[in-house]
């Protein structure tokens, strides 16, 4: 045991360990100098000193030997009280850092050693290989490296002490409740990938329900429900996931619990409480691209979803919700951009067209589907020379007219040879005659 004094504080530790992390996150000891601090072993003062201004201690002897007594002193108090080895989940986590605190300081040695010990103990390179030694001392002693011991009923190593709780738990395993009070007060120790420890820790009656595997898709999908899993449906939910296969995906489950009434269907979003402004079409083509368009996505989406569906890839929940949004977004698209293709073959804007609609059949098909109809001109299933010509003619290009576009050096040339042509286009409706005799007149 170890006795630690400073400030007119007492504490005491068990294993040097235990006093080197009470040096490192006990923030009474950082205005505290080394010489004010008393460290008795037995009786025995222990050399408090700073390293690089952190609080260590040094300790006579080999830096073998030193290192290897920590490791003698968390064996015999945690991990083997009376000579008997302690699985993962039957030592409590603080204790079970105090192993990883050692790979730290194997990292670290100047931190514990003095450099005469170092000197002493390394290699002809000037290495301790302290890590190896703690890889070695770890097999022999308790049956695992650095990567800690097997858990569960799998053959996977993991060296974080929540898996090893958690897995216990959920094998019904009887966790000591000293090991679950640490848990208790720090129940975000349980990180993400393991948030399903946590149901354990709070619902008792799940532990030995289920399989670890059936734990933790029903953890995550009731986590997001209201009321989530509690002592009052712990035997329900158990006896229902007994009919899911052995390592059920998450949509199996979620079909699971809905058939039974213990999930409820997915609302809306907010957003579709109220009516979408959809504008107002400025011409025949943009009434018809939004009809056009609306249909078309709704088609995809509806084929999207039932093929996630058949493939087991989204909930039957999921599925409903998402084919109800798929017709009210029908009934939600808007007249925005038909508009502004309209307005665009209106001004003769030829590089807006080209860019839309001068490309393989399979693009933007609405867009070529709807000319077709509305102006009789034929953009899907003929060559790019074809096509790129309808769509100048559309635009109210002459093949002279496209000539000179496309021979233009710039956009800004271009922009220019728009301008004019839609200037001249509106002039011709307002005085055809006028403009035939320009148009006579620059052809002579």
């Amino acid at each position: 045991m170890y006795q630690l004094s400073f400030a007119g504080q007492t504490l005491i530790l068990g294993t040097l360990l235990e006093v080197l992390t009470v040096f490192r996150t006990d923030s009474r000891l950082s205005s505290v100098e080394s010489s004010e601090i008393v460290l008795l072993h037995g009786g025995q003062p222990v050399d408090v000193t700073r390293y690089n201004g952190s609080l260590t201690v040094r300790r006579p002897g080999s830096a073998r030997d030193v290192f290897l007594s920590m490791i003698d002193e968390i064996d015999g108090a945690y991990f083997r009280p009376n000579g008997v080895l302690q699985a993962a989940w039957q030592i409590r986590r603080s204790h079970w850092k105090l192993l990883y605190d050692a790979f730290d300081l194997a990292s670290s040695p100047r931190l514990i050693f003095s450099s005469d010990q170092i000197e002493a103990a390394a290699d002809e390179r000037g290495h301790l290989a302290l890590h190896d030694l703690l890889q070695a001392e770890c097999e022999r002693r308790f049956g695992f490296r650095y990567a800690g011991p097997q858990y569960g009923c799998t053959r996977d190593c993991n060296g974080r002490h929540e898996v090893h709780v958690a897995y216990a738990l959920a094998e019904g395993f009887p966790v000591p409740e000293a090991v679950l009070a640490e848990y208790r007060e720090l129940p975000e120790k349980f990180s993400t990938d393991m948030a399903w420890g946590k149901v354990l820790l709070v619902v008792p009656e799940l532990r030995g329900a289920m399989s670890p595997d059936k734990v933790r898709v029903l953890a995550s999908i009731l986590s997001r429900e209201k009321g989530g899993i509690t002592s009052q449906n712990a035997a329900l939910l158990a006896m229902v996931m007994r009919l899911a296969p052995n390592r059920p995906t998450h949509v199996e489950v979620d079909d699971l619990l809905f058939r039974h009434g213990l999930v409820e269907s997915y609302g809306l979003p907010e957003r579709y409480a109220s009516p979408q402004p959809l504008g107002n079409p400025v011409s025949k083509f943009a009434e018809v691209y939004r009809s056009r368009m609306a249909d078309r996505r709704r088609e995809m989406e509806v084929t999207r979803l039932r093929e996630e569906r058949a493939a087991g890839r989204v909930s039957q929940r999921h599925f409903d919700q998402r084919m109800q949004i798929a017709q009210l977004e029908h009934g939600r698209e808007t007249f925005a951009f038909g508009n502004e293709i309209s307005e665009a073959i209106d001004s003769g804007d030829v590089q807006f067209m080209l860019d839309l609609m001068d490309c393989v059949d399979e693009r933007n098909r609405v867009s070529k589907q709807t000319v077709r109809e509305v102006f009789g001109v034929k953009l899907l299933g003929v060559r790019a020379g074809a096509r790129r010509r309808a769509i100048f003619a559309l635009a109210g290009f002459n093949e002279a007219q496209q000539a000179e576009w496309e021979a233009a050096g710039s956009p800004q040339a271009r922009e220019l040879l728009v301008r004019t042509h839609h200037a001249a286009r509106v002039a011709a409706a307002i005085h055809p005659a006028v403009y035939a005799q320009s148009q006579t007149a620059q052809h002579v």
